[in-house]
């Protein structure tokens, strides 16, 4: 699987692929952003924001107050600042657990990428990543809310341990079911149900904030999921962003 932000060089010095590091004041201390926040204006145009912990997401609400989530930011995951200003299409990102993110600003967004089109190559092949994703969202309207549960928990699963966020069966997860709904398009008590269809199908358990997946590739199968979406060819040319407190 790609992920645009997943590897890290032993030390600054020794970037790999000809990358050169930015400078202290291009990644300035962690900001803490509590959880169900709006964060679409931090984000704004002016600067790219990764995220570093927690889980946040891209948003919007419709005209009838309820939200649809369009697609999950994870840790090293730029949560904007490589697309135009979102607020403009009606769309936002918030967080839906605590997060800390790093705001980089615009000078030192410019300073990243000076003399090295690689920095543009990472912007260029999360966006695509993020399209993809969001593509296969939508292929899964309509198969079924089962299936369609099944399958953003096989994408945590492959996404999470891309980062070493979860283990070979399972990962911790701090969100709602009314998250997960809203990822779905279906009411809370509807994701209830179908929840509790899928643990007794043997097929995943969720309780105390901690997803367990007994068969993996049962799972995967229900919900005819491959992670062929989740690769972007490149990969190998692609840096990490190293905060530098993680250095």
């Amino acid at each position: 699987m790609y992920h645009c932000l997943s590897r890290r060089p032993a030390a600054r010095s020794q970037a790999p692929n000809g990358w050169s590091y930015a400078p202290a004041s291009a990644a300035p201390r962690p900001l803490s952003i509590p959880a169900r926040t709006d964060i679409s204006e931090i984000c704004g145009t002016e600067s790219i924001v990764v995220l570093n912990e927690g889980i946040a997401c891209l948003y919007r609400l419709l005209p009838d107050g309820s939200r649809r989530i369009l697609s999950l930011i994870l840790p090293r995951e730029f949560c904007c600042g490589h697309l135009p200003d979102i607020r403009q299409l009606g769309y936002a990102i918030g967080t839906l657990t605590a997060c800390s993110i790093h705001r980089v600003s615009p000078w030192s967004s410019l300073h990243l990428a000076e003399g090295n089109p690689k920095v543009v190559e990472a912007l260029r092949c999360h966006t695509l990543l993020k399209m993809n994703m969001m593509q296969e969202w939508l292929c899964n309207t309509g198969r079924g809310s089962d299936k369609q549960m099944a399958h953003i928990f096989c994408e945590l699963l492959v996404r999470l341990q891309a980062i070493g966020l979860a283990d070979g069966n399972g990962f911790d997860l701090d969100i709602t079911q009314a998250d997960l709904a809203d990822m779905i398009g279906i009411s809370p008590v509807h994701a209830n149900r179908v929840l509790k269809l899928l643990s007794r199908k043997k097929l995943l358990d969720w309780r105390s904030r901690r997803v367990d997946i007994p068969d993996v590739p049962r799972l995967k199968a229900f919900a005819g999921f491959s992670p062929h979406y989740l690769a972007i060819p490149s990969a190998t040319a692609l840096p990490c962003w190293t905060p530098p407190d993680a250095v």
